[in-house]
């Protein structure tokens, strides 16, 4: 994938960050997979694995290879104890670790109990988030991935040859009345928009990543973007990159979504480009 160009808002900004007098805040990255020795480091990045860690790791090859169901309840207590032949302890952490992951759900009281959880890339989003936050990477950087992201997935999807699925999916995005909806409405709508792109690619690993990305967007940048004022520029995009995604133009659908991340990006900068300097929070 390719950066599309960024306009005079963007490279302004982007040039103020780099002429920051300011220190650099945030982490160092390094690329050190789990398991990898370092060029100048005789002894491994790893650990062994904790107990709970190896429980977790069982429970998910249960779930996948179809023991339980999404929707399901996981067995009791004393059942998965002796499954997994770990303590009690260890199996209450496995399950707070993928309670915490978004892979389950621990409901209380009569009938409670940890049910497996649809994948909700929202919790991708929040561990992600949590690194790009300790990394010290700017609004101005997930804009450009956003950038990067988007354009590329609303060409792959309008190369998808089912013309019906695709106007199935974004029948509700043409003809779209802005004045007809309260502004929550108007922006949950927006936003699905672009998951709506994501999952239809067929490709999981982009729709989780841009689905991601996406949801970092929104909770970090366009808050602040008022989906009263902006709705006409925004449901007009979304009308004409959906018309041409469902009639299979995929050169035009990548311009358009770029020209629209584009607008997005410049209304949000108009207001204060330096705005694109803030560092991206971590969101719980």
């Amino acid at each position: 994938m390719s950066a599309e160009p960024i306009d005079d808002l963007a490279a302004a900004a982007a040039g103020r960050a780099a002429n920051d007098p300011r220190p650099a805040h945030g982490l160092p990255i390094i690329y050190a997979p789990r398991g990898f020795r370092s060029a100048s480091d005789a002894a491994p990045r790893t650990r062994e694995p904790k107990a709970a860690e190896v429980t977790a790791s069982r429970i998910v090859d249960d779930i996948i290879g179809g023991r339980v169901q999404v929707g399901e309840k996981l067995p009791t207590e004393p059942e998965m104890l002796e499954r997994y032949a770990v303590s009690r302890e260890s199996l209450r952490e496995a399950l707070r670790l993928l309670e915490i992951q978004g892979i389950i759900d621990i409901k209380r009281g009569p009938g409670g109990g940890p049910f497996v959880a649809p994948l909700n890339s929202g919790y991708l989003a929040r561990t992600s988030s949590l690194y790009f936050h300790l990394s010290g990477a700017t609004h101005m950087e997930l804009l450009q991935t956003w950038a990067i992201l988007e354009p590329s997935l609303a060409e792959l999807v309008a190369q998808k040859p089912d013309r019906r699925a695709k106007r199935a999916v974004f029948a509700p995005f043409i003809d779209y009345d802005p004045d007809a909806h309260q502004s929550d409405e108007l922006f949950a709508d927006f936003n699905n928009f672009h998951a709506a792109i994501a999952q239809l690619s067929g490709n999981r690993v982009l729709t989780l990543v841009t689905q991601s990305v996406t949801h970092i967007v929104v909770e970090n940048v366009l808050r602040s973007v008022d989906p009263v004022s902006e709705r006409s520029m925004l449901s007009h995009s979304h009308e004409d990159i959906a018309v041409a995604i469902v009639d299979g133009r995929a050169t035009k659908a990548r311009k358009l979504m770029a020209e629209h991340i584009g607008e997005v990006r410049d209304t949000y900068l108009s207001r204060s480009p330096d705005q694109g300097l803030m560092p991206v929070e971590w969101r719980l």
